[in-house]
């Protein structure tokens, strides 16, 4: 029967390490017990029985698995507990059974023991360490002894109980055993301290003489009776004396000794068929637990990936101790504000752009409605050229902003490329826990989540610039409707039909950067094989941004070539891919990075020699800065020639380490002092190192001492590749960059091409390198109809200090450019093309217009002037029709006496008419008394036709009378006429007048309402005449009516046959009755007596 156990002792604790994963362990660890039969044993420690050799080594494997284990300075896996492998053979005899025997093997793996200045061991790691040491003393002491006891010396005290190790190996060491130790030694010089302590340590055990003998079955078990009964007696003898004592603990060792007794091979199988089903159990729960875990894990990648916000997979990653991924957050965040300001610049785009179509929109409907060239026109014209040059503005914003974004996003992407390859090939190295590959996991994630977050991103940008462009037709319409001469037309047109002859179906810079990706020179995906230099070969490896991935890439710091000469480049082999970007960084040879100093230190050790941890040159501890000393001045004599020379003291660590800090501080100022000495042998012009030995010793200003390490290995290096050729250009250590450069480009390798800038005449484009060494400076390689290259070649022009450099290039395979990235209106290009082009358009037709606008207005001005003249003219026709209107006003007056005159001789009239109604009367009462007379005699007839004849003659001379009226009052009408008229063609002249005046100048406003007054004053004149006139009229036409019927009577008088005949009397009364009726007529004063 075989069993076996397997134990560690962890910080003076000990733990079972076939225990499984998730039962209970004691907190202070199992209990060590001695019992005579049974030895030194480890209470609750569990058997297995194991029956084939697969199954020991399982458990074995098991064990190594659930041992502690970390990372110092020494050694990356260093083992932090003892373990112990016990094997048990049992043989048994079915026939007798005294032929029963057993024997035991414990197969013990120390833990080295540790210097904390070598290992840089710190908290739990530096408490680990001194359990170590101090086991390791303990057995140390332990082995002394019993050599001593070996060589004769009786009275000497063995400390076993001083260390849990020394207790567990009490038998293996001093007892019924047969002991091997196996010292595990390092040939290197740096480690002959420890070599020689341990084959002392060795050479001691090896004097410990052991006595071993059959282990018998009988006579254990005899002997576990003999302490049974023992231990019964003493409980006894306990109860007996009714002592009130704890009982217990023998109780328990007894019934631990009888079942160890009684157990039989077969329950020992049981026992081991139980544990391994527990096992089972548990190890079926655990992997339960496991698929949970990584079920869980699965989806929140799952939702991390489907939520696509990278933020939240930073904050997943940073939360599983990636301090390292502290700084992405700002530039995730940075990225994210540049985008918003995109868009936010796209809208203020679109407003302009809405704001301009609508005032060219309104300016067409006119132009079309025939309201066009009016200084409404000319206003929209202005308006819309304002704002498309604000527009125009505006894109150029908008284009900075997205070269921002782009260059935003070219800095991140190959820094998070970068970090999965080499946190992937740092796993593929190393096995992996759940907490590495969930890390893998998340940046593999991250790195999807940019590409599709750049290509959604620009795909949103794309179509903001659809929105803003495809104005093409309102440029046709526009110059269709322009009123602009063929001369001014015909660039134009010219320039609208090459806009449309040109092609834009290739992918435009929005697709390029969608789909641009690195290429693969900071993750290392484009291999050594992939990059061609003209001289300075070894250094190839270090051209990758970032420093790229694998050590050997970030050694120097960068590449250069050995001459500072045009005409050395870098050329890649980018396998017929659409080139969109690139991104160049300087050369840091020495720049103080704890990442640069490990690489450069390993140029220089040999396959031997052994690397210290990475984490060491964080904080370069004083044994690393003296090894590398001892490298760089023992090895290759890197330091020499200089004084004063280094004592011995100072080249053995040990003799240091042991002196005191005045010591200590005198050998870092020498080591100092002749590394400056040699780099000014050198000639090499690098900053002065600010570092002090105060600084060393208290593991400060880290960065100056890792530029100081790094000198040491430029010095030493240089010493080891004196025989190497092409390597001058490692040497070169002063901060470089370029800063100017030209880029070609080839299908074959044979027949190259330079980039050429666009325009009408092209020619070489010559592109500007960054700022300084750490800078990473990015330039868009985007052209229209760009092609896929198989090799790129980059040439420096200029430089600082010298043509180093670092770089990422940019790029994707033709074909995968989605169909919405590649139509025209989505490009900027296109957008800013269009633009120009309708600001020109508009340019010119404003500038048309205004010139046009400027020509009526000199035409006007000149109008103006003749206006001028008119007004002068018009001003004397004013002037002479004022002394034409004193004259009418004097000829007014005239004839307003005359009228007064009239009208006194009208009086007169009407004084005649009253004179002429009493004659009447007398006449009328003469004929009646004639009439008596007449019937008297007829004597009187003569008289009487005297009388006629007289009152003829009388009406004769009214009649003259009555016509020289009517001369009078028709040379009257013929006066008002001739005002009248005269007044009308004032008024005409007047009027034409102010017309000319109102359109030329206000000024003659005061004027105009001077004649208007001067008119009204004149028009309530001649309307005073006017109604004068058509009072005497209308007296006249009564003088005419009443004469016309005097003339009436008068004819029908004439008319009588006889004298006889007449009907004087009647005749008299018409007459009477016609005086009555017409008033006004003279009397002559005569009066007929009766006779």
């Amino acid at each position: 029967l075989i069993c076996c156990s397997f134990l560690e002792i962890y910080n003076e604790i000990v733990f079972d390490l076939l225990q499984p994963k998730g039962t209970a362990m004691p907190a202070g660890g199992l209990e060590i017990r001695e019992a005579k039969g049974m030895g030194v044993y480890v209470k609750d420690l569990q058997e297995i029985v194991v029956d084939t050799a697969e199954r020991l080594q399982h458990l074995i494997n098991k064990g190594f698995a659930h041992r502690a284990t970390a990372a110092t300075q020494m050694n990356a896996t260093s083992s932090r507990s003892h373990c112990i492998f016990t094997i048990k053979l049992h043989q048994k005899d079915d026939h007798v059974s005294a032929n029963n025997n057993f024997s035991k093997m414990n197969l013990v793996d120390l833990a080295g023991s540790e210097r904390a200045s070598r290992t840089g061991a710190e908290g739990s790691t530096l408490k680990e360490g001194a359990n170590i040491n101090k086991s390791l003393s303990a057995l140390g002491n332990v082995i002394n002894s019993l050599s001593k006891l070996a060589a004769g010396n009786k009275k000497v005290f063995i400390p076993y109980r001083n260390s849990k190790l020394t207790r567990v190996l009490q038998e293996s060491l001093g007892g019924n055993a047969l002991t091997t130790m196996m010292a595990a030694i390092s040939p290197a010089k740096t480690n002959c301290e420890e070599t020689l302590s341990t084959l002392n340590y060795a050479a001691r055990a090896k004097t410990i003489k052991l006595n071993a003998c059959k282990n018998e079955e009988a006579e254990h078990l005899s002997k576990l009776e003999e302490e049974v009964e023992m231990l019964r007696a003493k409980l006894a003898e306990a109860e007996g004396a009714k002592i009130e004592i704890d009982t217990s603990r023998y109780q328990e060792q007894i019934a631990e000794m009888e079942r160890f007794m009684k157990q039989t091979w077969e329950d020992k199988e049981r026992d081991t068929q139980k544990h391994e089903e527990e096992r089972r159990a548990l190890e079926q729960e655990a992997l339960r637990i496991a698929e949970r875990a990584n079920a869980e894990h699965q989806r929140r990648l799952k939702l991390l990936e489907d939520n696509g916000d990278l933020e939240l997979t930073l904050q997943e990653l940073m939360s599983l101790g990636g301090e390292a991924f502290s700084t992405w957050q700002s530039q995730i965040t940075d990225i994210l504000e540049k985008e918003q300001k995109v868009t936010m610049q796209c809208r203020a785009v679109a407003v302009c752009k809405d704001a301009a179509l609508h005032d060219v929109d309104t300016w067409l409907e006119r132009a079309q409605s025939d309201e066009a060239d009016t200084a409404g026109d000319r206003m929209l014209l202005s308006q819309a050229e304002k704002k498309v040059a604000s527009m125009s503005r505006e894109l150029d914003v908008l284009t900075a902003a997205e070269r921002q974004l782009e260059a935003a996003i070219a800095y991140f992407l190959p820094l998070l490329r970068q970090v999965a390859a080499k946190v992937k090939l740092v796993q593929d190295d190393e096995p992996k826990d759940a907490k590495q590959t969930e890390q893998e996991q998340i940046l593999a994630l991250m790195v999807r989540q940019m590409d599709g977050h750049r290509a959604s991103a620009w795909n949103k940008i794309a179509e903001d610039h659809r929105n803003l462009g495809n104005f093409v037709e309102k440029i046709q319409g526009f110059l269709r409707c322009a009123q602009m001469d063929e001369k001014a037309k015909a660039p134009l047109l010219k320039e609208m039909k090459a806009f449309e002859a040109q092609s834009h179906n290739g992918p435009g810079q929005e697709a390029c950067i969608a789909q641009g990706i690195p290429m693969g020179m900071a993750s290392e995906h484009l291999t050594e094989k992939h990059i061609k230099v003209t001289s300075n070969a070894p250094a190839a490896c270090c051209a990758r941004l970032l420093g790229g991935t694998q050590k050997a890439s970030s050694a120097f710091g960068g590449w250069t070539p050995n001459a500072d000469t045009k005409g050395e480049y870098i050329q890649l082999d980018l396998c017929n891919s659409v080139v969109s970007g690139l991104s160049i960084q300087g050369r840091r040879p020495v720049s103080g990075s704890p990442d640069q100093t490990g690489p450069l230190l390993e140029k220089l050790l040999e396959s031997s020699d052994p690397r210290p941890p990475g984490r060491l040159y964080k904080r370069p501890p004083v044994r690393l800065i003296h090894d590398v000393f001892m490298i760089a001045h023992a090895r290759f004599h890197a330091l020499d020639p200089g004084e004063p020379n280094f004592s011995p003291s100072h080249l053995d660590y040990d003799q240091l380490n042991k002196a005191d800090r005045s010591a200590k501080v005198e050998f870092f100022d020498l080591l100092l002092s002749r590394l400056k000495q040699a780099l000014e042998a050198k000639s090499w012009t690098i900053p002065p190192l600010k570092l002090t030995a105060s600084d060393i010793l208290g593991g400060k200003n880290t960065v100056e001492s890792n530029r100081m390490l790094q000198l040491l290995c430029y010095l030493a290096l240089q010493k080891k590749m004196e025989t190497e050729e092409d390597t001058a250009g490692i040497f070169k250590l002063e901060e470089q960059w370029v800063t100017k450069f030209t880029l070609s480009f080839s299908p074959d390798g044979k027949s190259w091409a330079p980039m050429m800038s666009e325009g009408d005449k092209p020619k070489v484009r010559v592109f500007e390198g960054p700022g300084n060494g750490q800078e990473v400076k990015y330039l868009s390689l985007w052209a229209p109809m760009l092609k896929p290259i198989r090799f790129l070649r980059l040439t420096p022009t200029e430089w600082h200090a010298h043509p180093g450099l670092r770089l990422e290039v940019f790029g994707f395979t033709e074909g995968c450019t989605s169909a919405a990235l590649t139509e025209p209106q989505g490009r900027l290009d296109v957008v800013q093309k269009q633009t120009t082009l309708m600001r020109r358009c508009l340019a010119a037709a404003s500038t048309w217009a205004t010139e046009k606008w400027r020509q009526l207005q000199r035409e006007e001005e000149e109008k103006s002037l003749q206006a001028l003249a008119a007004k002068s003219q018009v001003e004397q026709q004013l002037q002479d029709a004022l002394n034409q209107i004193k004259k009418l006003r004097k000829e007014n007056q005239d004839m307003e006496h005359q009228i007064t005159e009239q009208e006194q001789k009208l009086v007169d009239a009407d004084t005649e008419k009253l004179r002429l109604t009493v004659e009447r009367e007398k006449t009328e009462v003469q004929v009646k008394a004639l009439e008596d007379k007449l019937t008297n005699s007829s004597e009187n007839v003569h008289e009487a036709t005297g009388k006629v004849r007289e009152l003829e003659d009388k009406t004769e001379e009214m009649q003259s009378t009555v016509q020289d009226l009517q001369q009078q009052l028709s040379v009257l009408t013929e006066e008002r006429d001739l005002a009248r008229d005269s007044e009308e063609e004032l008024w005409e002249l007047l009027n034409e007048k102010e017309d000319q005046l109102m359109d030329t100048n206000q000024g003659y406003v005061n004027l105009t309402d001077q004649l208007n007054e001067m008119r009204e004053e004149l028009e309530e004149k001649i309307d005073e005449q006017a109604q004068l006139m058509e009072e005497l009229g209308e007296r006249n036409q009564l003088l005419m009516d009443e004469t016309m019927k005097l003339r009436e009577e008068l004819a029908k008088y004439r008319q009588a046959p006889t004298v006889a005949h007449v009907d004087v009397p009647n005749l008299l009364s018409s007459i009477a009755a016609t005086g009555k009726a017409v008033q006004g007529l003279p009397s002559d004063g005569t009066e007929e007596s009766t006779a």
